[in-house]
Order: structure tokens, then sequence, then C-alpha cells
């Protein structure tokens, strides 16, 4: 997370006008050394941006394209966070790692959580929150926002696994059966070749009581995946079933 201080000088500079004032000597600095080199200052800051997606004034006071700004002060909340990151990312790296005994380690760095967003947030949890904040509508908006502006960049897990964890919330701690198939059909919307969720759509079909269109799933599922044992017994308790 040393992407934090770091990321405000980075994007800035990819825009910013020759005239800008980047200062050539660094003052209030608690985490690098003193006498750290303008370029390497720098070059620290931009890995940083990159890796939280934000330009400079995330964590500095100033305009985007540093004219006049502050890089001393301690204003902003970010940057205070941003060094008790880089201490974190540190100790990791270089006390933590090593104990486990294995060669050519893998330094944790700021992307390695943020993957370039601000607030590393797992999709579930941010699901989750919109669901017991709102509804499922809500939930399911939140994903298709969410998968407008970040999908393909690794920011979140999009995979239908995501969905199914939802899915499963919703109907074993909301009994909402009917919200938790908008939400398995959600899934089938971007993937509709997944196996599992077909299955899945079954079983909440039969839950509710539609023995037709649990039936008409769960054959779904076995004709994209023939050999799948589970879904064949399944499909034969419910065609037996009275």
């Amino acid at each position: 997370m040393k992407s934090l201080v770091a990321a405000v000088v980075l994007l800035c500079l990819i825009a910013v006008p020759a005239t800008a004032q980047i200062p050539d000597e660094f003052t209030n600095l608690k985490i690098f050394p003193e006498d750290i080199g303008k370029r390497e200052l720098i070059s620290v800051m931009r890995q940083f941006a990159g890796g939280l997606g934000v330009r400079c004034n995330h964590c500095h006071v100033g305009p985007d394209n540093l004219q006049g700004m502050d890089f001393a002060t301690d204003e902003l909340e970010p940057k205070r966070v941003a060094r008790a990151m880089i201490k974190m990312t540190g100790e990791i790296n270089d006390k933590l790692l090593p104990t486990t005994g294995r060669d050519s380690l893998l330094s944790v760095r700021c992307v390695t959580c943020h993957r370039g967003i601000a607030r590393p947030e797992q999709l579930d949890d941010v699901l989750s929150a919109a669901l017991d904040e709102g509804d499922v509508d809500s939930a399911i908006g939140r994903y298709r926002e969410l998968r407008d502006e970040h999908y393909g960049s690794g920011a979140y897990d999009f995979s239908a696994g995501t969905l199914s964890g939802l899915a499963e919330t919703v109907a074993r701690e909301k009994r909402d059966m009917d919200g938790a198939i908008k939400v398995v059909e959600l899934s089938l919307e971007f993937d509709p070749d997944q196996s599992y969720s077909h299955l899945m759509l079954g079983q909440l079909h039969m839950q509710k009581g539609d023995k037709d269109a649990a039936i008409a799933s769960i054959k779904r599922a076995i004709a994209i995946e023939p050999d799948n044992e589970h879904a064949k017994r399944m499909l034969k308790q419910i065609e037996s079933a009275e």
C-alpha cells in the first residue's frame, strides 16, 4: 500500500505541464529516508497511484496538475493511512515472508490488495452490504454498476462463484427464493454455460415448489455437463417425486 502516498505524485505527473512545481527537496518525510532522490521518490509515488487508481490529490492537498500542491501537510487522512500501510508492507516483505524459508519470494505491493481501487473490498462483501442496506434488487444493481466499470481489470471477482454465494445468502438467511432465483439468473445472463448455476437454479425452483422449472434447469445443467452424476440423481429424484 505504499501506493497511497506514492500514487499521489504518479498520475499527476503524466498530465502535468512542464511548469508544475515538484520540489527538489522534500520535507516531513516520516517513512522514506530524508536524502531520497527526487526521481526515486516520484517513481515510488507512481507505483502507489497505479496500485490504487488515484491521483496526487488523493493524499496531498492541491489541484490535479500539482501547481501549488502542498506535499508536506498531513491534513488528508489517506496520507496518514498510507504511512501505516507502508510500514505494514515493509513488515510483511522484510520480516514475515522470509520466515517461510522459500526462495524467490514475491513482494507484497499496493496493487496486491488494491488492484486499482482506492478501497480494497471483496465483491461479495460489497454485495452483502448492498443487500443488508436495501434488497436483492439493490445488490443486483450494485453488481451491474461495478461490472460495467471494472470488468476485466481484476479489481473484483466477477466469476459465477460470487453470485452463487449471494444467492445462497438470499435463500438461506433472507428466506427469499424469488430473490435467490433472480441472482442466479443474473449469473447465467453473463455465463449461460455454467452448469453449476443451472443446477442451483433447479434446486431453488424445487424449494419454491415449481417442479417443471426445476426439471428444466437440471436438464440444462446435464446438457452442459453430461457426466454430472449428482445432477442426474437429482433429476431422477425430482421426476419420481409425487
